[in-house]
């Protein structure tokens, strides 16, 4: 029995050892990032990785090549590398506004083929240029190789950011009854933000929502436990802005009229705290808390019905009305739907339950 405990012990130590010998001995990709030259006709792949120095310390590092399609830019990056290209611990992959207007089909299809890649990986547009934002990662001011992927993941958690990742986006892309969307990110000066969310029609990206529009989009997807709602609000001669932080909704969604012309509404259920609100307005009241309510919800429900009105006029169907519809029509006609689609009666019903109005003095 002691044998056998050595020899696994043993074993183990053996494992590591080959484990960091291996890591020692290869350039793990952190971030990968593709734009479109449009003069040269070719495709710009950068990477950034994590360069370890002595102890706990780390320097985030770049390398940048061109190829004539995404399948060879790894190759180009390879031979610009003193170590070979690992990708199996890829975080987030920055696409280029050029690039994704120009046409995503190749790359998607070479991240979808690529059996080292993680499912939960984040994909993002850039408003500019892919490579221009991973250099400013490797600046001063950031300075963390997993800054991109850790700012989607956490406004995906605990703000207004519909969940997405390369699963969800890649099966989208290959659905006849849904279109992808992607987080877009901007970059001022050294520091990199949120925008909104890029929408996508038959492979390219064609426009965008702002932070505001991408939380009704969450919630008119599926519900959700997190976000904020602002709202402006006049009464009384008074005017102030209102915050409401999401605590929990529910979506259900209703179908009426027959498969030729089908009306669909979406029923909102909020359970909300008030995050902020101006002083004149007294909600140890009642009567003011009922009167918020109703605000809250009449103007959800406008929101809510101009961005639907905004995605049927683009012909981008990011929230799965096609699917849902197809999902409960006997001889469903996708064709005659998306035909139908920009003129379709789809609104939304809400009702804001404030559960809880803060501390007040």
């Amino acid at each position: 029995m002691k044998k056998l405990i050595i020899i696994a012990c043993c074993s183990i130590f053996l494992i590591s050892c080959a484990d960091r010998e291996v890591i020692d001995e290869i350039q793990v990709v952190n971030a990968i990032g593709f734009d479109y030259d449009k003069d040269e006709d070719k495709i710009r792949g950068t990477i950034l990785y994590p360069i370890f120095k002595y102890g706990p310390t780390e320097e985030p590092s770049i390398i940048a090549a061109k190829g004539d399609s995404s399948f060879d830019v790894p190759l180009h990056l390879n031979v610009k590398s003193s170590l070979p290209l690992a990708f199996g611990q890829l975080r987030s992959v920055i696409i280029g506004e050029d690039y994704a207007k120009h046409g995503m089909r190749d790359l998607v299809n070479t991240l979808a083929r690529n059996p080292d890649l993680g499912r939960t990986i984040k994909v993002a547009i850039t408003d500019g240029n892919a490579h221009e934002m991973l250099s400013s990662v490797t600046r001063k001011k950031i300075k963390d190789y997993q800054f991109i992927s850790n700012l989607i993941d956490q406004n995906i958690k605990t703000e207004n950011l519909p969940r997405t990742n390369l699963q969800t986006f890649l099966f989208s892309f290959f659905s006849d009854d849904r279109d992808p969307f992607l987080p877009l990110l901007s970059q001022e000066k050294d520091a990199i933000k949120l925008e909104g969310v890029a929408l996508f029609k038959n492979e390219k990206y064609i426009s965008s929502i702002d932070m505001k529009e991408a939380f009704l989009m969450k919630l008119l997807l599926d519900g959700t436990k997190h976000g904020r709602y602002t709202m402006d609000m006049k009464h009384k001669g008074h005017s102030g802005e209102v915050i409401l932080e999401n605590l929990r909704t529910k979506t259900n969604y209703e179908l009426k009229g027959n498969r030729h012309n089908p009306i669909i509404v979406v029923h909102l259920n909020i359970d909300g705290l008030v995050k902020e609100f101006p002083q004149w307005l007294k909600l140890t009241k009642p009567s003011n808390v009922n009167m918020l309510e109703k605000k809250l919800t009449t103007n959800l429900e406008k929101d809510s019905d101009r961005l639907i009105k905004k995605l049927q006029k683009l012909g981008v169907d990011p929230i799965c009305f096609t699917d849902y519809v197809r999902s409960r029509t006997r001889n469903f006609d996708s064709q005659r739907f998306r035909e139908n689609y920009s003129d379709m009666d789809i609104h939304v019903k809400a009702h804001v339950n404030l559960v809880q109005t803060g501390i007040s003095q």
